[in-house]
């Protein structure tokens, strides 16, 4: 792994920001390839002598922030990923993955649906509990041949107490064990419901209750990819025909927001229709609402002033807009064509007001294209700019606690 001295290489980025673009982005982190903090040399033998450890298939996607913590995830897209959900250790000159929770609960052999199998997306509420969303499914950017069935599922781990407070599993006719992709999570913690993006076959929208234990689905057209999407990325152009996956949720609990990788629209729905059981997807289909064209996407979030945040893969930027205003009226946050390629996923520093984002190469990882010998930089990346504005979540939520599980 290359790095520059963290203080030297921060400056170095923010003075070579383009024009327009906000001065204030820190790198935070950087890796060539994903480095972790083995339980034992043994184990990292054992693992890469086995082929549960390959290091070119290891990329970073998510990321959350809780009380001084950097927690992400390395989904498991293809074989040879020894852990999942991960704490970021170390020094900013060395970061390492350290399994989180622990590493006997995402540990090899596979397969096992009592542990974590593959997390791309979680979630902090403001109480300190991860909604951690596991796929269950393995390999889905890897050969059809390896990609596996799973049971998908949900833990809501309680990160100060160290204890999981509830597991639901989903139902397959709401998360098809062997066709969905459950990929992204929000969290109205006020009312105790999760919105989550299906990134498989036509897409959909699950909502789970925490208060009533159960799960629904939305389908609609507005979910469904485009195979036909092409977007150019650094002069080289790339299809992503993926179904809905950026999801968000406006502060007051009372919008969801999402997109479509393979489509460039901002679409938005009321969450009160879609967590109202008694309404099917016919009769929440023509409350949906377009925004209009914000330019091809992967995650996104929203604070608590009104702004939603996402990425432009085709200019390696973030955008930020004012919810209720005309789309096109959206602005660049920051943008770098080199090291920001692949804006992917969000995170909040709780009180600092200031927005934490994963850029990753993802369309070259994708497509094999990624360099792991240094020759192109660093491959994966952990930023922070300054936005004065907090989380959308609420601070309120229902419950305020609650046991562990025995």
């Amino acid at each position: 792994m290359r790095m520059m001295p963290f203080l030297l290489c921060a400056l170095f980025i923010a003075a070579t920001l383009g024009k327009g673009d906000a001065t204030n982005a820190t790198l935070l982190y950087e890796w060539t390839n994903m480095e972790y903090a083995w339980p034992s040399e043994t184990t990292k033998f054992n693992y890469t002598n086995s082929g549960w450890y390959i290091p070119d298939n290891n990329a970073l996607a998510g990321v959350k922030y809780w009380n001084g913590e950097m927690y992400v995830t390395v989904p498991r897209w293809r074989p040879g990923v020894p852990i999942t959900l991960a704490k970021v250790v170390g020094s900013p000159e060395k970061p390492l993955l350290q399994a989180w929770p622990s590493w006997d609960v995402q540990s090899y052999p596979l397969g096992d649906p009592g542990k974590l199998q593959f997390i791309q997306s979680m979630e902090i509420d403001s109480r300190g509990w991860m909604w951690i969303l596991d796929v269950g499914r393995l390999n889905l950017l890897s050969d059809p041949a390896t990609q596996t069935s799973g049971i998908p599922k949900l833990w809501i781990w309680d990160i100060d107490n160290d204890c999981l407070v509830k597991e639901f599993i989903f139902p397959d006719d709401v998360m098809p064990y062997d066709s969905s992709w459950a990929n992204d999570i929000v969290v109205d913690e006020s009312r105790g419901l999760a919105y989550i993006s299906d990134t498989w076959a036509q897409g959909g929208i699950v909502v789970y209750d925490f208060n009533e234990n159960r799960a629904r689905r939305f389908d609609d057209k507005s979910l469904h990819p485009d195979p036909s999407m092409k977007v150019s990325i650094n002069g080289r152009v790339f299809n992503f025909p993926l179904p809905s996956d950026g999801i968000a949720l406006s502060h007051d609990g009372e919008t969801v927001y999402y997109c479509e990788i393979s489509r460039q629209i901002l679409w938005s729905v009321p969450a009160r229709a879609l967590s109202n059981w008694t309404m099917t997807s016919a009769n929440i289909s023509p409350l949906v609402q377009n925004h209009g064209t914000k330019g091809f996407s992967d995650g996104m979030t929203s604070d608590d002033q009104g702004n939603l945040y996402f990425g432009n893969q085709a200019t390696s930027s973030v955008m930020v807009w004012k919810m209720g205003t005309p789309i096109a009226s959206a602005k660049v946050l920051v943008s770098n064509i080199s090291t920001m390629q692949w804006p992917d996923t969000f995170a909040w520093d709780n009180e600092k007001g200031s927005l934490i984002f994963v850029s990753n190469k993802l369309q070259l990882f994708a497509f094999d294209g990624m360099k792991f010998d240094g020759s192109d930089g660093a491959n994966f990346r952990l930023w922070k700019v300054h936005v004065n504005a907090q989380s959308y979540l609420s601070k309120k939520p229902v419950p305020a606690e609650a046991p562990c599980m025995v």
